[in-house]
């Protein structure tokens, strides 16, 4: 090492987010929509903008509802199926560096009296959260979906046929004007009324007086508000729709880019009704999963196109509850998605995700992070550990302070805490300790035995922790008013002494005296004597660099 070293680094910090690469990058979610027949996945980029781009999808027929609705329990047959699906798509997310995830419950899960159970079961074994969602949320889910993909301007019927419940969705303007979910899913309703194949006459009848009796606050609202179109979402419309085709549709394109008359979906609905289970599964139109469900939903169906005579047109939304969820995530999540857009290294947005969610003072930590780094790089000769050390020093700056959101004059303690359990993207768990407790360390001296996290760690660890929480205790004193006075810093590193010489925006009294009474840690772990003075000194002009750079790119010998 030369006898002398010096440096100088602009400490001012972009207007621009701190680390940033100024390129709009979205976050990658996973949705999933666990349903009474099915439990459907898709994994989409969110962008900053407000669209989303999918990038794969998962469908798993889990029948979690099968011989148990009306029980309102969960079969241990159907919970090991659900499971096994479940663990499939969080490989499959997982796959895909997945960053977030959402999932939702809906009528099997929230009605079953061990449906808790089965959500603690999936949290405990994968780590996902599951929210069970009332029917009224449902609904409100899959006419976000729908909106995103189908033109609502007429007065229009929502109609989606779920395994347990249906939602029946009337929007007028544009905007839902009502809303219900109603328990005649086809599960439930093949459950409780089919008893032959084919359907018997007495079958069909039961179905239809049930729903001519549950059906009528949804057909009172159609008439209030001139209903004029029926709109279809899930499998089961779907597969009708596909049946439609046979009758006269147009098979050169898809379902959702023709309308359907109503007479030619009622003739598809008459030979569902009529078909025996051995002639619905060799249809190629059928899932082999939902032919016994199939009838019901007809027979639903049909009774919707009897009781609301004026409709004479269905279409069919490629969009349902889980693009809902899309559209609601990106809803309740748009600032945050336009704070983390600039980052494409998962490290570096899950550390600004973590500073974000609990209220960082984000100009201080920037500022401390900025001088953190460039005093590391000055006494990276003295250092012990590796030179990668230098981003979780930058990172252990960026989220010293966010202990505040807890308490005030603990807010170091609670800061270790944080980082240590957030589940931080790309961090191996030695990492995470090591920047936990140089954050922790940032406002004492790391005692040898009382401290069980310091003490759990090697001799090796510690001394990393140490001198890299003795450069954080200085950054933080050079910016001890948080009003980022240093606007320049020049070091000069001997071998007996590291003499910093600061250039402020106003009276630099506070910071020279902060910096230099955290020296007493420096002064230990690196065998040299600190001291810090007020100069002036000569910042170039322009757009300056990016704090991580800054001293490189200004570093005079």
């Amino acid at each position: 090492m030369s006898t002398s070293d010096e440096r100088a680094a602009c400490i001012l910090v972009p207007e621009t987010t701190y680390g940033a690469n100024g390129t709009i990058s979205p976050i990658r979610v996973c949705v999933i929509d666990l349903g009474t027949n099915s439990f459907h996945a898709v994994i989409v980029d969110a962008h900053a903008n407000g669209s989303f781009q999918v990038v794969d999808r998962m469908k798993e027929m889990v029948r979690l509802g099968q011989h148990g609705l009306e029980a309102n329990t969960l079969p241990d047959d159907a919970i090991e199926r659900g499971m096994q699906a479940l663990k499939r798509i969080h490989l499959l997310a997982q796959g895909w560096d997945t960053t977030e995830f959402l999932a939702f419950a809906t009528s099997a899960i929230r009605e079953a009296a061990n449906g808790g159970e089965f959500i603690r079961q999936v949290r405990r074994e994968l780590g996902l959260r599951i929210r069970p969602i009332s029917g009224e949320q449902e609904a409100e889910l899959i006419f976000r979906g729908v909106r995103r993909a189908v033109d609502l301007t007429a007065p229009t019927l929502l109609v989606d046929i779920g395994g347990g419940s249906v939602e029946c969705i009337i929007v007028s303007g544009g905007e839902s004007v009502f809303a219900r979910s109603l328990k005649l899913g086809a599960a439930r309703m093949t459950e409780k009324f089919v008893n032959s194949d084919p359907l018997s006459g007495e079958d069909v009848e039961a179905l239809q007086d049930h729903f001519n009796d549950r059906l009528e606050p949804v057909v009172e609202a159609c008439r209030t508000h001139g209903v004029e179109d029926i709109v279809g979402s899930s499998g089961t419309m779907k597969t009708l729709a596909r049946l439609a085709v046979e009758q006269g549709g147009d098979p050169g394109r898809t379902i959702f880019q023709q309308s359907f008359p109503v007479p030619r979906v009622r003739k598809a609905l008459d030979w569902v009704m009529k078909s025996t289970a051995d002639e619905r599964i060799s249809h190629p139109s059928i899932d082999p999963k939902r032919v016994d469900q199939l009838g019901a939903g007809a027979v639903l169906l049909d009774t919707i196109f009897e009781l609301v005579s004026d409709v004479e047109i269905m279409r069919v939304s490629p969009n349902a509850l889980r693009e809902g969820m899309v559209v609601h995530f990106m809803d309740t999540n748009y600032t945050r998605i336009r704070q983390m857009a600039p980052f494409r290294d998962p490290r570096r947005r899950s550390v600004h995700e973590l500073a974000y969610r609990f209220q960082w003072e984000e100009r201080h930590a920037q500022h401390v992070a900025a001088t953190a780094t460039f005093l590391f790089d000055v006494c990276r000769p003295l250092y012990d550990g590796p030179a990668r050390d230098a981003k979780l020093l930058e990172y252990a700056a960026l989220l010293h302070d966010i202990g505040y959101a807890i308490s005030h004059d603990t807010h170091h303690k609670h800061s270790r805490y944080l980082i240590r359990h957030a589940d931080l993207q790309g961090f191996q768990p030695e990492e995470e300790v090591v920047m936990s407790l140089v954050a922790r360390y940032h406002r004492a001296v790391p005692p040898e035995d009382s401290h069980t996290h310091y003490r759990k760690c090697t001799r090796e660890q510690k001394r990393r922790v140490r001198q890299l929480a003795s450069l954080l205790r200085i950054a933080e004193g050079l910016d001890r008013s948080h009003f980022q006075n240093v606007v320049a810093l020049r070091a000069r590193l001997t071998d007996e002494e590291l003499v910093l010489s600061i250039a402020t925006k106003g009276d630099p009294q506070l910071e020279v005296w902060s910096g230099n009474e955290e020296g007493t840690m420096f002064e230990t772990e690196f065998g040299r004597s600190l001291t810090v003075e007020s100069t002036t000194m000569e910042a170039g002009h322009g757009t300056q660099p990016e704090p991580p750079v800054t001293h490189a790119a200004l570093s005079a010998a």
